[in-house]
């Protein structure tokens, strides 16, 4: 929302079927439980398709702004990624079961494909979120993705094509491409798609109308696929792996710490979105084919959530908090844990609390067994169909 003051935070509270507001990281969220596809089908037959206004403007502290502009990119295709790393589980699951003929087979390479092409081809997808994000043209953003997954640039083909010439070079400026090409990476394209919206957006303001149409994308492509292969790309690869390592450095100094201090604030950081700044290093280690303890810990929370919720469901005798707890319990079975902290654990602060401390036991416990996610998985109990104990 461009204003918050504008609505009427109270009235939503009071209104049924709305669990609660939160106002975090400049989201204003109106908390409804599991019926949101239903009621965005509502709100839409009123007012038409809304879509969100770029501001161009600051909004919130750095941290809060970098958090947003990661949902914005990642919320709309988790979706299909946990979609993919199920498919992925279920291919295993199948393999184990029926053997290596299975393994072997067709059907197999299908299911695979399933699993494995969003992750080959993620940058395309990211291209497009993310280029909305930043108030550019989205299918723009995928044509810039496309020429990063180019079949000779992601199988190494090209480079080896032209390793005996002198090695790869635009206009004689030299370049290279890394080992597994650009395919299911993540940092580069969201910075050239954050140049790009930049460039478009200035190249909108000095370009005639009559030729805008088709010379905006040209210019702006023309200027930044190459920018990508010879500077944006390698340098985000740095940074992508410095974080990522910092990131483990701090898992190994003591994994039991980190899986208790993370297993503690994880239904406090997704409250405020903060958890978002985790989720780009968990995709980008999955889709290099690199297992993953980053969230490990907070894979049992939604049940330490969920037994609260169980608890207050059989001890109370408020026949309208009894009623609210049923639905909510059996969201939190599937990692839809929203109904429960706002309806019902975080408003009686000691069933919140007491999840708190179980999340940080069981995400102890879970880092202490070596869990590590192999695939994206689900959430709730789908999620244990991508992870594995190395004991």
């Amino acid at each position: 929302m461009k204003d918050e003051s504008k609505a009427n935070t109270e009235v939503l509270k009071n209104m049924d079927g709305v669990v609660t507001v939160m106002q975090a990281g400049g989201q204003y969220q109106v908390v409804i439980g599991n019926h949101v596809p239903d009621v965005r089908k509502d709100v839409d037959s009123v007012l038409g398709v809304l879509e969100p206004v770029v501001d161009d403007g600051p909004k919130g502290n750095l941290f809060d702004r970098f958090v947003d502009m990661i949902s914005g990119i990642f919320q709309p295709i988790l979706a299909p990624l946990s979609a993919a790393g199920m498919l992925k589980g279920v291919n295993a699951v199948l393999a184990f079961a029926l053997g290596a003929e299975f393994s072997a087979s067709s059907t197999y390479a299908v299911i695979n494909a399933m699993g494995d092409g969003l992750f080959l081809f993620l940058p395309i997808f990211i291209g497009y979120t993310a280029m909305k994000k930043f108030g550019g043209s989205p299918f723009l953003g995928m044509m810039i993705a496309s020429s990063l997954v180019y079949t000779g640039f992601i199988d190494g083909s090209a480079t080896a094509t032209f390793a005996e010439s002198g090695g790869l070079n635009f206009f004689g400026i030299p370049f290279s491409i890394p080992a597994a090409g650009y395919g299911s990476t993540v940092m580069p394209i969201i910075a050239s798609t954050a140049f790009a919206a930049l460039l478009e957006k200035q190249l909108r303001k000095i370009i005639p109308d009559v030729v805008k149409l088709f010379l905006v994308p040209f210019f702006t492509a023309l200027i930044t696929i190459p920018l990508t292969f010879l500077i944006i790309g390698p340098i985000m690869n740095v940074v992508a792996d410095g974080l990522g390592n910092g990131l483990l450095a701090v898992q190994d100094f003591n994994p039991i710490i980190f899986g208790a201090i993370l297993g503690f604030s994880w239904q406090i950081l997704v409250m405020f979105g903060m958890h978002w700044a985790l989720i780009p290093f968990v995709i980008i280690a999955l889709s290099q084919g690199e297992p993953t303890a980053l969230l490990t810990a907070s894979g049992s929370v939604s049940f330490a959530q969920t037994g609260a919720v169980l608890a207050v469901m059989l001890k109370t005798k408020n026949a309208k908090l009894k009623e609210l707890s049923i639905p909510a319990f059996i969201s939190g079975i599937f990692g839809v844990t929203e109904p429960a902290i706002y309806g019902i654990t975080l408003p009686k602060k000691k069933p919140f609390w007491a999840s708190c401390a179980v999340g940080a036991v069981t995400g102890a416990i879970a880092m202490g067994l070596g869990i590590q996610a192999y695939q994206m998985g689900g959430l709730g109990i789908f999620r244990y169909t991508g992870q594995i104990c190395s004991l």
